[in-house]
């Protein structure tokens, strides 16, 4: 299935059933979460995107395009990103196209895991304010790219 990924983060604070009914989502599953979470999630895993959602009303939370996938051999992301977004992106590529960005997490281990560094970006142009959080792997290529209202930031 093909996913329109700028319509999907245009998509942010809609409720699912609007998603599913304008055809943009149409997995049969529905999003699920662990009981009492306020977040429910649905990972649309063979077309790179995690969705979560409020579990209260269901409305869309975050967008999660998987770029690189270590668990797939030659993956590569199968829709088409928004531009100037492209499949291979390194953090000078970043720096060069989107500017400095606003904040800056260092790469850090947690439980022997390593996690390459993190930065965060504000989008303008969409109908609500807009964070791009970009997770980068230990050779500082894109890895993970998530879109959210910026109300939802949590830093």
């Amino acid at each position: 299935m093909t996913i329109h990924v700028e319509t999907l983060i245009r998509s942010l604070g809609k409720a699912y059933p609007d998603l599913v009914k304008t055809g943009l989502i149409t997995y049969q599953t529905k999003p699920q979460g662990a009981p009492g979470s306020p977040v429910i999630s649905l990972d649309l895993a063979k077309e790179g995107v995690f969705l979560s959602f409020a579990r209260e009303g269901q409305v869309l939370k975050e967008v999660t395009l998987r770029i690189q996938n270590s668990k797939a051999k030659n993956w590569v992301f199968p829709n088409e990103l928004p531009s100037p977004l492209e499949e291979k992106m390194s953090r000078d590529w970043v720096h060069e196209t989107l500017s400095e960005p606003d904040k800056i997490l260092p790469p850090k281990v947690v439980a022997g895991l390593s996690f390459g560094m993190t930065e965060r970006y504000s989008l303008e142009g969409f109908h609500i304010p807009i964070t791009l959080q970009i997770r980068y792997d230990e050779n500082e290529m894109v890895e993970k790219l998530t879109f959210l209202p910026t109300s939802e930031l949590r830093w």
